[in-house]
């Protein structure tokens, strides 16, 4: 497990520089509007990929070592082609997709959802490491695209980046849906309403907490741009992705513990094992925050143009919201990954409750350092929520939290087994 928590944090971190340099080049060379405008579509985009994953979201890792995959795979793709269809023709109406994209948002979210149906079987059959290669040659291809048109052909300008989605996005479906064809096995689709139930209950359960939650990281670019202007959304967005680079290591955790714990039915070995991954992701993501805050300090004016001079003021509000919500991360796989991510939902809610309201509050008054406090403070409230439910199911203690001299030992332990290991086979 350890080797393939190592080796996703290896793929997110070059994948998050290459993201990182994205969104330097964009903001350079495009622009806060283009940027902002950029923004709300890949928002519309996921707005769509939510609704669209309430069946063959998450609850696919859970079910994929349960269930036979063509009676997962038939409902989750019949249905993300009605939801990307309806929910597209809807944020249109509402004016929630920057006029002119509309048909791009209903294939790129499609495309989208079809290759994220194909990742989360990958990652319910445990294949980490083809799940990490794709991942990685999606983002390359979209950063080998992007440079293209930027510097190749001289287009620079919003559809170079969707251009670069599309490829990408097509390259990853294809890819993984070769990875997978070989579990499509001739079997009978009888009995196949049981597993529709299953998959409808636990999926819509586990997605309306992503919903919820991800109303908390977006929700504010709306209120920016009703409040504010489109550019100023460019500007948020920019201080956004750069914060948000820092849950690489939360996040890589987060995907394999989430498919080892479903994989489990020791609830005393999920807690245990969630523990001890809280404490070395908080000192890892405390350590990525105070390196990235000392180089945005160094190099911001070397990199950044003067429209951009708030994206400091935006990273260093957010700061302790984004500390405090990389644990979020790692217990929020405790609770779906056995099966009850009620309490991932309920935490949601309540960080959206902060979002909201703090929101509207804040934004007009104090612009776009007030929309990044209401998301510190909604990040807190939702983790502290996590957090008090999670030391009630495990009868553990605060104190249980703080790293001890045994859990460097049992972490180098295990890195000292996968060396050896590695050795073996190279030699084998």
């Amino acid at each position: 497990m350890l080797k393939n928590i190592l080796g996703t944090i290896s793929t997110r971190i070059l994948v998050a520089l290459l993201t990182l340099i994205m969104v330097l080049v964009n903001a350079r060379y495009l622009g806060a509007e283009n940027v902002g405008t950029i923004g709300l579509i890949i928002l519309a985009i996921a707005i769509l990929q939510l609704v669209s994953n309430l069946i063959g979201g998450g609850a696919l890792v859970y079910l994929v070592p349960r269930a036979q995959l063509v009676k997962l795979f038939l409902p989750s793709c019949g249905w993300a082609l009605f939801t990307t269809a309806l929910g597209t023709f809807l944020l249109n109406i509402l004016h929630l997709i920057p006029t002119g994209y509309a048909v791009h948002v209903f294939f790129l979210s499609l495309l989208l959802s079809l290759f994220t149906f194909n990742f989360m079987v990958l990652m319910g059959q445990e294949r980490i490491r083809e799940y990490n290669i794709i991942s990685l040659l999606q983002i390359m291809i979209l950063f080998a695209v992007l440079i293209f048109f930027f510097f190749g052909l001289g287009k620079r300008e919003v559809m170079a980046y969707l251009y670069g989605l599309y490829i990408s996005y097509a390259f990853a479906f294809l890819t993984s849906l070769i990875l997978i064809l070989s579990s499509f096995k001739k079997k009978e689709i009888l009995g196949s309403g049981k597993v529709i139930r299953e998959l409808v209950h636990l999926g819509s359960v586990m997605q309306l907490g992503n919903i919820l939650q991800f109303l908390n990281y977006r929700l504010s670019y709306y209120f920016i741009e009703f409040f504010l202007r489109r550019a100023a959304v460019g500007v948020y967005s920019v201080g956004v992705q750069l914060s948000e680079s820092i849950w690489l290591i939360a996040k890589s955790i987060h995907m394999v513990q989430f498919t080892r714990i479903s994989n489990e039915k020791d609830e005393n070995y999920a807690a245990k094992l969630t523990l001890n991954l809280v404490k070395i992701s908080f000192i890892l993501t405390l350590f990525s925050l105070i390196l990235i805050m000392v180089l945005l300090h160094l190099f911001f004016s070397l990199i950044f143009k003067p429209e951009f001079q708030q994206v400091p003021v935006i990273m260093f509000t957010l700061a302790a919201g984004i500390l405090t919500f990389s644990i979020s991360i790692i217990l929020s796989p405790y609770f779906s990954g056995l099966g009850k991510p009620i309490h991932n939902t309920i935490s949601a809610a309540i960080g959206l409750v902060f979002t909201l309201g703090l929101s509207i509050l804040l934004i007009p008054k104090m612009k776009l350092p007030g929309a990044a406090l209401a998301a510190t403070v909604s990040y807190i409230a939702s983790t502290l929520y996590l957090f008090i439910v999670f030391l009630k199911m495990t009868n553990l203690k605060p104190v249980d939290f703080l790293l001890k001299k045994d859990d460097i030992l049992v972490i180098l332990k295990e890195v000292k087994k996968m060396i050896i290991s590695s050795r073996v086979t190279r030699h084998a």
